[in-house]
């Protein structure tokens, strides 16, 4: 499959000019540069930092829409993103890749995901010489972060040829690799190549000898197309523009040496040369023309000829099956086949986590002990009104703080898996959210019981069934909203932003939740809409109702306090304002607020995704 783009521009938006408040034109990073990457071959792209490589490839590859015009063309067809989207996969710079999961174990989910219509049997095979090929069979059972720079790349490599796509884009691939791992990784992407697909990758500032392993080149400098063609053409090329590579010299040192910033008469003259792209530097072996730049807009030879006749074929196979695919009924299995499997994914990456696992465990096991040592024994205590406000504040504020704060910290690096694997057609977002949001509640439904439980002890509470589901109801409820929060806050901040957004945002919700109650008969009607906006707030209301609601006998007094007012929990409900509210209204407040939180997230995420 051949990929072509013609007057290609890419533009970004400066910014907001200062004082005046609107946008400028905005500042182009790819100036209407024209190429083509032929099947068959390793093609880079290569020129010096800023020069628009890192565009190129997500312009063309689909990664980036936005600010981008011209032509893109498959076997010299226009490019129609969703089928595009299936023959092809975008490999990043950094290597995402699934933690707490062996390496087998990860290419076996992304088989399930990409072949779902195969049997098992059929994927292992599919696994097992794909491992062979890439050289990974010796290291199949270990865990992803466990691996060398090197078996990460040729494992983001093997995730992708699963399914077996025409065409693969890789953003730097030898970044972060010694010179015996690169080229090791070149040789592997020129093998595969070799086999008919279409690779193409950005590139810094190869050596000669990995420079060589290329069959295909691609320069910018300053936004525009200095050179394309065979690698060994590039020295003739420079020559007969009047740039004469010294013999000892790299080819691709000397062209980005050539055409950086302060060459701005070589970057013309060679863009020149190349009409920006739209010839190229090599001989048509079909062609008789003693001219070296021959036209990609030229006549097509027989060669493109079939290409163009094996990619309607091929879009035509693609029409078909998502015609297929777009059915009702095959749209559900395909959703449930992936829910499924990302729910198994996610319960073996949660049950491996053990470390994370222990720590929450001993966070809940310390804090419960000593809250449950604080107001141990209190609850029947007719003057210890305020501690009783403390003690209902302080669980619905430990919840809150303790589960908004993990998925802050740790889920902005899913977000960057799940916008790769995403992109790469692994799945669709609704079964990742359906699969991330349920797999996540076993864990926390059971740290926040056992804190709950130990609390209810300690302090002395009656021992009633009711009073006890309510109670452990709210503190469950709380810890949801507040790991939804903590989930949409993730979604669209990264680490640094969120740990200042996570907190600043909670701050409002616990301002209104402790607001008012010793003037809770004067509170303006206009304040109520914002008290009820606070899951907070419900949540201490439901909690004080558990305490000294529903029916709750006198409490006790010492002998020698002559009156004890609040040992009546009618008189603390009246007092409170709360004499006529039920906990399951709270309950249901608290119910709705979880599901906008939710919502929140899902939407982050569909616009990370989009992004």
């Amino acid at each position: 499959m051949d990929v072509e783009f013609r007057n290609l521009t890419f533009k970004v938006d400066r910014g907001i000019v200062p004082f005046f408040g609107n946008r400028d034109g905005g500042r182009k990073i790819l100036k209407s540069v024209s190429g083509r990457f032929k099947a068959g071959e390793l093609s880079a792209i290569l020129g010096p930092s800023g020069a628009g490589k890192s565009s190129l490839l997500n312009a063309i590859s689909g990664l980036r829409s936005k600010g981008v015009t011209g032509e893109l063309l498959v076997n010299g067809l226009p490019k129609e993103e969703s089928k595009f989207r299936k023959m092809s996969c975008y490999i990043t710079q950094e290597d995402l890749l699934q933690p707490m999961l062996t390496l087998n174990e990860l290419m076996m989910f992304a088989a399930d995901l990409k072949l779902s219509s195969s049997t098992r049997k059929e994927k292992k095979l599919v696994v097992g010489d794909i491992q062979a090929t890439l050289g990974l069979s010796e290291c199949k059972y270990v865990r992803t972060e466990n691996l060398s720079g090197g078996q990460k790349k040729r494992l983001c490599i093997a995730l992708e040829l699963i399914n077996n796509p025409s065409i693969l884009f890789l953003d730097e691939p030898t970044s972060g690799l010694d010179n015996v791992t690169t080229s090791h990784t070149l040789r592997l992407l020129r093998t595969l190549a070799h086999q008919g697909r279409t690779i193409v990758c950005t590139i810094h500032q190869p050596s000669a000898s990995l420079f060589q392993l290329f069959d295909h080149v691609y320069v910018l400098a300053a936004g525009l197309c200095v050179y394309q063609g065979p690698t060994r053409e590039l020295v003739p090329f420079l020559s007969a523009a009047g740039l004469r590579c010294p013999t000892y010299y790299n080819p691709a040192d000397f062209i980005i040496e050539m055409t950086d910033g302060e060459e701005e008469d070589n970057i013309i003259k060679l863009s020149q040369a190349t009409d920006n792209g739209k010839s190229t530097s090599y001989l048509d072996n079909q062609d008789n023309s003693d001219n070296p730049h021959n036209r990609l807009r030229g006549r097509p030879s027989e060669t493109d000829e079939n290409k163009r006749h094996l990619a309607a074929v091929l879009l035509n196979h693609y029409n078909d099956q998502r015609d297929a695919e777009d059915s009702v009924c095959a749209q559900t299995w395909c959703c449930w086949v992936q829910f499924c499997t990302l729910f198994r994914r996610k319960l073996l990456q949660i049950r491996r986590n053990t470390l994370g696992l222990k720590i929450q465990l001993f966070h809940h096991m310390i804090c419960s002990l000593l809250v449950g040592i604080i107001f141990f024994d209190r609850a029947n205590d007719g003057e210890m009104f305020f501690d009783h406000m403390k003690f209902c504040m302080g669980i619905i504020l430990f919840h809150a703080y303790t589960h908004v704060m993990v998925p802050v910290l740790t889920f902005p690096y899913e977000v960057k898996l799940l916008a790769k694997e995403h992109f790469n057609q692994w799945y669709g977002l609704k079964p990742y959210y359906m699969a991330l949001t349920l797999s996540r509640v076993p864990s926390l439904v059971i740290f926040s019981l056992l804190f709950l439980v130990i609390v209810y002890t300690m302090s002395g509470l009656p021992r009633d069934l009711d009073r006890f589901i309510v109670f452990c109801a709210v503190g469950i409820i709380t810890s949801l909203i507040a790991e939804g929060m903590g989930l949409a806050i993730g979604s669209v901040f990264n680490v640094t932003n969120g740990c200042a957004v996570g907190p600043m945002t909670l701050a409002p919700f616990l301002g209104f939740a402790i607001y008012g109650f010793d003037f809770a008969r004067s509170i303006p009607f206009w304040l109520w809409p914002m008290l009820k906006a606070s899951f907070m707030r419900s949540g201490v209301i439901a909690m004080i109702i558990a305490v000294f609601g529903m029916n709750r006998p006198k409490l006790e007094c010492h002998n020698e306090i002559m009156y004890c007012h609040f040992n009546n929990p009618q008189v603390v409900l009246h007092y409170l304002n709360l004499d006529k509210t039920s906990p399951w209204i709270e309950i249901l407040t608290m119910i709705v607020i979880l599901l906008v939180f939710r919502s929140l997230c899902y939407l982050g995420l569909r616009w990370r995704v989009s992004t």
